[in-house]
C-alpha cells in the first residue's frame, strides 16, 4: 500500500507541474464575460485557456493525503507566495515562496519549514528560521541554465500549451454543473463542478511523458496504477468573475487498496491571487553563507553540484568532505569546473 501511494504521489508532481502551466486565462475571451447563468463547459474552457500567460500573482498549493488501514497516516504540503517573471524576457523569475510538510505513519515522520528566495541579485533559501545566499558563481550558473533553457523553449512553435502534445484539460471533466457565484477569499468567482475523467488523465499524462521522454521515469505501469486505485474522482473550478483567469482549481480523489489492505484520500488544490499585478519581493536581510546550510545536511554539497547539469559527485562530497567541495563548486566558473569538482 505505502508504495503504491509513493507511485500516486510522484504522479501528482506532474499533476502539480501541469496546474501551473494552465494555470491562467483565455486571450480570446471578454473579461467579466463569465456568471452564474454561462455555459459550464464554457466556464472550464475559459478558465483553463492556455493562450495568455500569467506573469505574476500569488501562488497557493496545497497537497493532502489520508490513508486508512494498514498503512495509516498523513501527509501535508504546502506552497505559497507571491511571484513574478524577470524584468528580461527569458531571465530568472523573482519569486518569495514558503514550503511546508509533515508527514505522520506508522515508519515515517517529519515536519519541514523553509522557503526560497529569487531576485535579480541572488536566490536566497530560507531552514529553520534562517536565511541563507547562494554565492555568486552558483547564482550565476543557476541564472544561465535558466535562460538556456528559456531560449530553447522560445525557439519551439506554441511551447508554453498543452497544445503542443495534443492535451486539452478541459476534457479531463465531465458531468459539469455551474454552482453559480461565490466569494472565494474576497473574490467573486464562478464554481463549475465535475467528475474526474481518471482515464482521460492518465492518458494524457502518458502521452506527455512519452513526447517529453519523461515516460522512462514515469513509466506506463506507474501512471496506470493512477486509473487502477482511483474509486472517484471530483474536480472543482473557480473561474474569477472580474476578468475570468482561473483562480482556484481542486481535485479530490478516493483511493483504494484493490488487495483490500486500506483505502485514502487524496486533495490537491492550486491557487493563484492578483495574477498580472505587480508583485514586491525583496532578499532577507542577513543572510548568512549557504555552506553554513549545507554543512547541516548530510550530502548536502553533493546535492549542490546537480545545479551545473549532468554531474557526477562519486563520492566526491562526502560528509567528511563537503567543506572542501562546496569551496570547489563556489569558486567554479563552468560546468565544466563544477565537473571537476564532483570527480574524486
Amino acid at each position: 500500500m505505502k508504495r503504491r501511494f509513493l507511485s500516486l504521489s510522484s504522479t501528482f508532481t506532474l499533476l502539480i507541474a501541469l496546474a501551473v502551466v494552465v494555470g491562467c486565462g483565455d486571450d480570446d475571451s471578454t473579461s467579466g464575460s463569465l456568471s452564474s447563468d454561462t455555459d459550464p463547459q464554457e466556464v472550464l474552457d475559459t478558465a483553463l485557456g492556455s493562450e495568455q500567460t500569467i506573469d505574476s500573482g500569488v501562488l497557493d498549493l496545497s497537497f493532502d493525503l489520508a490513508a486508512t488501514g494498514a498503512e495509516e497516516g498523513t501527509i501535508t504540503a504546502s506552497l505559497t507566495g507571491p511571484f513574478q517573471s524577470g524584468e528580461e524576457e527569458g531571465s530568472l523569475p523573482e519569486v518569495d515562496l514558503t514550503a511546508s510538510a509533515t508527514a505522520d505513519a506508522a515508519d515515517t515522520s517529519f515536519d519541514f519549514e523553509g522557503g526560497l528566495t529569487l531576485t535579480p541579485d541572488g536566490a536566497f533559501i530560507s531552514y529553520a528560521g534562517e536565511d541563507y545566499m547562494l554565492d555568486e558563481a552558483t547564482f550565476g550558473l543557476v541564472e544561465q541554465a535558466y535562460e538556456e533553457s528559456a531560449a530553447t523553449q522560445e525557439q519551439a512553435d506554441d511551447s508554453g500549451s498543452l497544445s503542443q502534445f495534443g492535451v486539452d484539460p478541459a476534457s479531463w471533466v465531465t458531468d459539469l454543473t455551474n454552482e453559480g457565484t461565490e466569494d472565494l477569499d474576497g473574490t467573486e468567482v464562478v464554481h463549475v463542478s465535475g467528475t474526474g475523467d481518471v482515464t482521460a488523465i492518465v492518458d494524457d499524462l502518458t502521452s506527455i511523458a512519452e513526447q517529453t521522454g519523461q515516460a522512462g521515469q514515469l513509466g506506463s505501469a506507474q501512471l496506470g496504477q493512477l486509473e487502477e486505485l482511483v474509486e472517484s474522482a471530483s474536480i472543482d473550478v473557480f473561474a474569477n468573475a472580474e476578468d475570468d483567469t482561473l483562480r482556484q482549481l481542486d481535485l479530490n480523489m478516493e483511493i483504494v487498496d484493490p488487495a483490500g489492505e486500506g483505502s485514502a484520500t487524496l486533495t490537491f488544490s492550486i491557487g493563484i491571487d492578483d495574477p498580472n499585478t505587480e508583485q514586491t519581493i525583496t532578499a532577507p536581510t542577513d543572510a548568512r553563507p549557504i555552506v553554513e546550510l549545507f554543512d547541516q545536511i548530510p550530502g548536502g554539497a553533493a546535492a549542490l553540484g546537480e545545479l551545473g547539469g549532468s554531474i557526477g559527485t562519486s563520492g566526491a562530497a562526502s560528509d567528511a568532505a563537503a567543506g572542501d567541495y562546496y569551496d570547489c563548486v563556489a569558486a567554479a566558473e563552468s560546468a565544466e569546473d563544477l565537473q571537476a569538482c564532483g570527480t574524486p
